[in-house]
């Protein structure tokens, strides 16, 4: 089996027990056996858990990087995608977001890896909001500082808004996902035209469906 193939099975099953049991409570050997390898085969590839972290880490990443450039459609619809696109990566990596200041307190250069690419969203998200206000779905007037409070704020739901709807459900679906977004706009509206809050509901269709191509969102 080639390299590449090894590794992206190990990296899939540790990501599944991960959700499951948290990271903190999975052995090596738990994953080379749900990968369907030798444990020695498991260490050729990964010398510890923590380098298996790190590379799903780095799958993490680039599923981020592929990002579209948002600022190029400031409408409702698309903030709402984002949210979305968001949500099912937290979902994927569940794990990754309710261990999250245990895993970077353990791995000072996954916690400098993570705190850049966080800023670099924040810096684009930033300019999403400026194309926002630019074309009439913010009200004017707003400072920089006000938009990055915003901002701030917002990603602290987007976040964390998983795990809290998980303390009362065990799986999450497109409804929970609704829900998430519905407070981030609650944040938005005062700030909002009433152009755009008109076109709200059109937004909240996207919701009601998962992208076909998708992967299915339930464990």
């Amino acid at each position: 089996m080639a390299t590449r193939e090894t590794q992206t099975k190990i990296l899939e099953a540790a990501i599944s027990l991960f959700n499951e049991a948290s990271a903190s409570r999975v052995s090596s050997n738990r994953i080379a056996e749900a990968a369907g390898i030798s444990k020695g085969n498991l260490h050729y590839h990964y010398a510890s858990k923590e380098e298996i972290i790190f590379d799903i880490w780095n799958q993490m990443e680039a599923e981020i990087r592929n990002w579209s450039d948002d600022e190029i459609s400031p409408t409702i619809d698309h903030m709402a995608w984002m949210t979305l696109r968001q949500y099912r990566l937290i979902w994927r990596y569940r794990f990754f977001y309710q261990e999250l200041n245990i895993l970077l307190e353990n791995d000072p250069e996954l916690k400098f890896r993570f705190n850049q690419v966080r800023r670099q969203r924040m810096d684009k998200v930033f300019r999403f909001f400026k194309a926002l206000a630019k074309a009439g779905v913010l009200k004017p007037g707003l400072t920089d500082d006000q938009l990055h409070n915003l901002i701030r704020v917002s990603w602290i739901v987007s976040d964390f808004w998983l795990s809290f709807a998980r303390v009362e459900e065990d799986t999450v679906d497109m409804t929970t996902m609704q829900e998430g977004y519905q407070l981030i706009l609650q944040l938005l509206k005062p700030v909002m035209t009433d152009a755009a809050l008109q076109a709200i509901p059109d937004s909240l269709q996207l919701f009601s469906v998962a992208p076909p191509e998708e992967p299915a969102i339930n464990p």
